[in-house]
């Protein structure tokens, strides 16, 4: 059985029949005690963690908040799966990695920069080196889906009526190929860290075009380079590139970003 933590946009499209979804009004992850408890009580052979705080500007305003969601919660659950002898199945962020004049794979060092890329870093940290073998660390980027949702990037681009957006070249992740990629990894008795995004490049340029040709076509597109896009948000965002290298040698292979790019936002919204 499979135990999923957190009842958000990833939580939605990668739970399948048969998973106990335990969301955040039942379970604060960063409370040990009710996530033994929960763990003890149902005995999963699989812990997901998709409970995070992912907004920069939260994470800076609320520190100790984000850091027991994002950092405090994965170690609980990571010594719950230990406890019962689970698997965790931990979903962190290609975030970590700041500046896109390299390709990131999973030995790459972080290079962190505000607080809620810190708290993604320091569990991914505590899970590598706790001594606790079973577990996999899943580093998304970008994430984009056909299903609205806040944190979808599709999402938040079509709240703008005006937006400037830049042309460097990102990785990007589709959550409907993300579950995918889990099951795959699941399914090989995978552990270990594991970058999972598309295959390629995109830009927030070209996903703030394709938001205006199928979602908003009254969205005003600026081109911007990223210098000053970095002056019109309170945070800073970073520009990565992710290798998948070590996921596709599995025997998974992701579709490009370009195609993932198409797809979402052609069915956006038609489910």
């Amino acid at each position: 059985m499979r135990l999923i933590f957190g009842r958000g946009k990833v939580c939605a499209i990668i739970r399948k029949e048969g998973d106990v979804v335990v969301p955040h009004s039942e379970c604060d992850v960063g409370n040990l005690d009710r996530v033994r408890e929960i763990t003890l009580h149902r005995k999963p052979s699989i812990i997901i963690n998709t409970a995070a705080n992912t907004s920069l500007e939260r994470c800076e305003d609320n520190k100790k908040t984000a850091f027991d969601t994002n950092t405090l919660g994965p170690l609980n659950l990571l010594t719950a799966a230990a406890e019962v002898g689970a698997k965790l199945v931990h979903i962190s962020s290609g975030c970590i990695f700041d500046g896109n004049d390299r390709i990131c794979d999973e030995e790459a060092v972080p290079n962190t920069s505000v607080w809620y890329t810190h708290t993604k870093k320091w569990a991914d940290e505590y899970i590598t080196n706790f001594g606790y073998d079973n577990y996999l660390i899943l580093r998304p980027r970008q994430m984009i889906s056909a299903t609205p949702h806040p944190t979808n990037m599709l999402t938040k681009f079509s709240m703008y009526e005006e937006i400037f957006a830049h042309a460097e070249p990102n990785s990007i992740t589709c959550v409907e190929d993300f579950k995918e990629m889990l099951e795959h990894l699941i399914h090989e008795e995978q552990t270990g860290v594991f970058n999972c995004c598309n295959d390629g490049v995109t830009t927030p340029y070209a996903v703030a075009r394709g938001v205006r040709e199928f979602i908003k076509p009254e969205m005003v597109v600026h081109l911007a380079t990223y210098e000053e896009t970095l002056q019109m948000q309170p945070n800073r965002r970073v520009n990565t590139i992710l290798s998948n290298q070590k996921l596709k040698n599995t025997g998974y292979q992701p579709r490009t970003a370009a195609a993932a790019l198409a797809w979402t936002l052609e069915n956006y919204g038609k489910s």
